[in-house]
């Protein structure tokens, strides 16, 4: 018969469920960390294209201020009296001339269904600087909230909307 050893060997089957648990806890903790810089790589892209879009916007914009200034300057010189200042001024901005309002106003579309919005007041009687009353961006179309989904909003008795 074989001598069987009876010595006290030590288990590799603890060891090894313990570092097998370590190694997938390290591979979880890396792909969630290579998905959280994704989205944040994702979202630096859209912050940066936002903002390149916007910039373009104001320097069109800016153009915009420059046209009406310019305009008005030279309605001032060639008009004699305050109508025919506002008439000349409506000749040379054309469509961006608001008789009502005596302003020039005009939206520069944006990506994302928005839009810069401008309107400026141009001095019509002397020299002053152009008063710029909005420069703002706008959202261009409408956002439809989805609400057909009955939500019960804490009210006893509510009868549910189908």
């Amino acid at each position: 018969m074989a001598k069987q050893e009876t010595g006290n060997r030590p288990g590799i089957g603890s060891p090894s469920l313990i570092l097998i648990f370590i190694v997938m806890c390290l591979v979880t903790f890396g792909m969630l960390s290579l998905s959280t810089a994704k989205s944040e790589w994702n979202l630096a892209e859209r912050n940066a294209a936002s903002v390149t879009e916007y910039y373009r916007a104001d320097r069109e914009g800016e153009e915009f201020r420059r046209l009406v200034s310019e305009a008005a300057e030279e309605a001032r010189r060639e008009g004699s009296d305050l109508e025919e200042v506002r008439r000349l001024l409506s000749q040379k901005l054309g469509e961006y001339y608001v008789l009502e309002k005596d302003a020039a106003i005009t939206q520069i579309v944006m990506e994302r269904s928005q839009a810069l919005l401008i309107e400026v007041f141009p001095s019509l009687e002397e020299e002053k600087p152009l008063v710029i009353s909005q420069w703002r961006v706008i959202q261009t179309e409408d956002f439809e909230i989805y609400d057909s989904m009955p939500v019960w909003t804490g009210g006893e008795g509510e009868e549910e909307k189908e």
